[in-house]
C-alpha cells in the first residue's frame, strides 16, 4: 500500500485554509459566527495557521441536537473554526484515500454519489436474480476510533498529520450504545476502546468510506462477487446464485468482525430482485421504473403538511416552500412518481 509524507505543511498553507473556509461558509452565509469569521477571515486564518504549526490546535465542544427524520439520530455541530480545519484536512486526504476506492463505492466522491449508484443498482437488478441486501448496525457511532487511526497511518506516513487526525478523531466519543463482545476479547476489553464519529463532520463522511474499504477489496477480490455497490455502511450483492449470497452474509459478517462492526440482524437478507430492492431511496425492479420508497414519500407528505401549515401562520413564504417542493420534484421523478403531487397540489403549492 502507497503511504505519503510531508503532508502537514499542505494543510496549514494560507492557500489550502482560505480554501477551506470557503468551503465551510457555502450556504451558511447568513449565520451570524460564520458572518463574524468572514469579516475577521484574514486575522482567523493567520491565528489557526499559527496554532496549527505550534501544535496546539485542540478541537472545540460540539453542539449537540437530535433530529427524527427518518429515525432518531444525534447530530453533532462542530464551531466554525473547527470545520475550517476539517475541511483543510479533507482537502489533502480525500484524494489520497480515495485513490483506494473501488468503483462501487459511491459515498461522498467527486463524480459519483447517489446518481451513479442508483443507475449501477439500477443495472445489476436487471441483470441478476437474487440480492444480498445489507446493513451495518449503528455505523457511524460503533467505528473503533484505535482501529481507523490504524488504517490511517498506513496511508499517511506524517506523523504530525496523524496526530491532528487523532484529535478530530478523539474529541468526540459514542457513551449511548452498549458495549459489544467480538472474538478474543476479554470482560474489560470493550469499556477500554473509545468509539464512534460524529455525524455532522466533514472528516466523518470521509473516513466512514474509508473504515469500509477493505470490505469492497475483500467482497470484489477475495468473494469475487460479480455485482456490488456500497453508499457509506449500505450495501448490496446480487448474483444468480442464491447459496454464494447466503455464503457471503456469513464470511462479510466475519470480516466486519475483524474491524468491530456488526451487520444489522433485521436489514440483513437475501431476497430476489423481483421482490423490489431498496437502495438510495428508492426500490428498484427488473424491467421496471424504480419506485420512491414508503419512508420517503411518508416523509415528503409530512413535511408538505408542515410547511402548509407554516404559510398558513404566517411563518413560512410561500415562494420557499415551492423551492423545497421543486428540490423533492427533482428527486422523485428518477423514478416513477405518479401519484406524489396531491397533496402539494391540495395546498396549492408545489405545482
Amino acid at each position: 500500500m502507497k503511504s505519503f509524507g510531508g503532508l502537514f505543511e499542505r494543510i496549514c498553507s494560507l492557500e489550502n485554509l482560505h480554501e477551506a473556509a470557503a468551503k465551510a461558509r457555502k450556504r451558511k452565509t447568513r449565520k451570524g459566527y460564520v458572518e463574524d469569521f468572514g469579516l475577521r477571515c484574514e486575522r482567523e486564518i493567520a491565528g489557526l495557521q499559527r496554532v496549527l504549526l505550534a501544535g496546539g490546535y485542540r478541537p472545540g465542544a460540539y453542539r449537540e441536537f437530535r433530529i427524527f427524520d427518518p429515525r432518531e439520530r444525534l447530530i453533532s455541530a462542530a464551531p466554525f473554526r473547527d470545520r475550517v480545519v476539517h475541511h483543510a484536512l479533507c482537502n489533502v486526504l480525500d484524494p489520497l484515500l480515495s485513490r483506494r476506492f473501488i468503483y462501487d463505492s459511491y459515498s461522498c466522491q467527486k463524480g459519483k454519489g447517489t446518481g451513479l449508484g442508483r443507475e449501477r443498482c439500477r443495472a445489476f437488478t436487471n441483470r441478476y436474480r437474487y440480492v444480498l441486501k445489507a446493513d451495518v448496525q449503528k455505523y457511524f457511532q460503533s467505528v473503533d476510533h484505535a482501529l481507523l487511526l490504524e488504517k490511517l497511518a498506513r496511508v499517511i506516513r506524517c506523523a504530525r498529520t496523524v496526530d491532528l487526525c487523532r484529535r478530530i478523531i478523539d474529541s468526540s466519543r459514542d457513551t449511548e450504545i452498549a458495549p459489544v463482545y467480538f472474538p478474543g476479547d476479554d470482560l474489560f476489553a470493550p469499556h477500554g476502546r473509545a468509539r464512534g464519529l460524529p455525524i455532522g463532520n466533514l472528516t466523518s463522511q470521509l473516513w466512514a468510506n474509508y473504515y469500509l474499504d477493505g470490505l469492497d477489496h475483500f467482497i470484489k477480490e477475495e468473494l469475487r462477487a460479480p455485482a456490488y455497490a456500497r453508499y457509506t455502511d449500505d450495501f448490496l450483492l446480487w448474483s444468480d446464485d442464491k447459496g454464494f449470497l447466503h455464503e457471503a452474509r456469513v464470511r462479510i459478517a466475519g470480516e466486519l468482525e475483524k474491524v468491530r462492526l456488526l451487520l444489522h440482524p433485521r436489514k440483513t437478507r437475501v431476497q430476489t430482485t423481483a421482490c423490489g430492492v431498496p437502495f438510495l431511496g428508492f426500490r428498484f425492479f427488473p424491467g421496471r421504473a424504480p419506485r420512491v420508497l414508503g419512508e420517503v414519500k411518508r416523509r415528503f407528505e409530512k413535511r408538505a403538511r408542515r410547511q402548509a401549515g407554516a404559510i398558513r401562520a404566517g411563518t413560512l413564504e410561500r415562494a420557499e416552500a415551492n423551492r423545497s417542493a421543486a428540490g423533492w420534484r427533482v428527486f422523485a421523478a428518477y423514478g416513477n412518481s405518479r401519484g406524489l403531487w396531491g397533496h402539494y397540489r391540495r395546498e396549492g403549492f408545489g405545482a
